[in-house]
């Protein structure tokens, strides 16, 4: 962790903003606790950087998708469906709801490759505004928009490879515009801005989450170790990954 340290911001780094959605903060379909306070601190953080080291990303799912719990029948948001589970189903209509936009052996061969999945509520859908860039950051400019979540068959949390560990491409265009280090924003940390951190160290970036721009679900999983949290859990990850956590304060630009 970065504690009291000031970082320049150098020629070849970004700012990855993850999911700066209505659909994640009050009144969406995902609410994450404090979501809209970050609006201000990732609008403030961004300017910090050249409009061509601004990144975007936002979640967006079809109805149906497979990590909504309003594709199944009888489950509920907070259902950790493991394989195991699903391996026992055999009719596809007594556990699929008819909106759900992939098969039963779809399912099993996914929970067998990620071994469990989150149902979420519905949230992200795309079309709808909640699945759009915050307002009080459209008309940012920036280098590029992701749109991950969109295959009805595979989660997608991180910016840079599906659940799946298939690659969005961003890494490569991050690389090929001289991206070295990665300052990442966004909801949620304990999801998809700490996958999304914990990729890019992977892929070779130096990464710095910027503390007070992100907020956690802080979810307690069905048979969590000593009770540690979602944010627990992403927060050991980061000490092992070497992802840094600092303030937006001790960021200033290099002149």
């Amino acid at each position: 962790m970065v504690e009291g340290k000031t970082l320049i911001i150098r020629p070849e780094d970004a700012v990855l903003n993850v999911d700066v959605q209505p659909t994640f903060m009050p009144g969406g379909g995902l609410p994450v606790a404090g979501g809209d306070e970050i609006v201000p601190v990732v609008g403030r953080v961004s300017l910090l950087f050249a409009p061509h080291r601004r990144y975007f990303t936002l979640d967006r799912h079809p109805l149906g998708h497979i990590s909504l719990a309003s594709s199944y029948v009888g489950l509920t948001p907070g259902t950790l469906l493991k394989a195991e589970e699903a391996e026992k189903w055999r009719a596809a209509h007594e556990h699929l709801a008819p909106q759900a936009r992939f098969r039963l052996k779809d399912l099993k061969r996914y929970l067998r490759q990620v071994g469990g999945q989150m149902l979420w509520p519905d949230h992200g859908i795309a079309g709808t505004a909640e699945a759009e860039l915050h307002p009080g950051l459209v008309g940012m400019p920036c280098q590029a928009i992701l749109d991950k979540g969109g295959d009805p068959r595979c989660d997608s949390y991180s910016a840079f490879r599906d659940n799946l560990r298939r690659p969005t491409g961003l890494h490569e265009k991050m690389a090929a515009d001289g991206v070295k280090r990665i300052f990442l924003t966004g909801l949620a940390l304990d999801f998809c801005v700490g996958e999304s951190a914990v990729d890019a160290v992977d892929y070779g970036f130096e990464a710095f989450v910027v503390e007070d721009a992100t907020r956690a679900v802080n979810m307690l999983p069905h048979g969590s170790f000593l009770g540690l949290t979602t944010d627990d859990l992403i927060r050991f990850e980061f000490k092992d990954k070497g992802v840094q956590l600092i303030q937006s304060e001790h960021l200033i630009v290099g002149r």
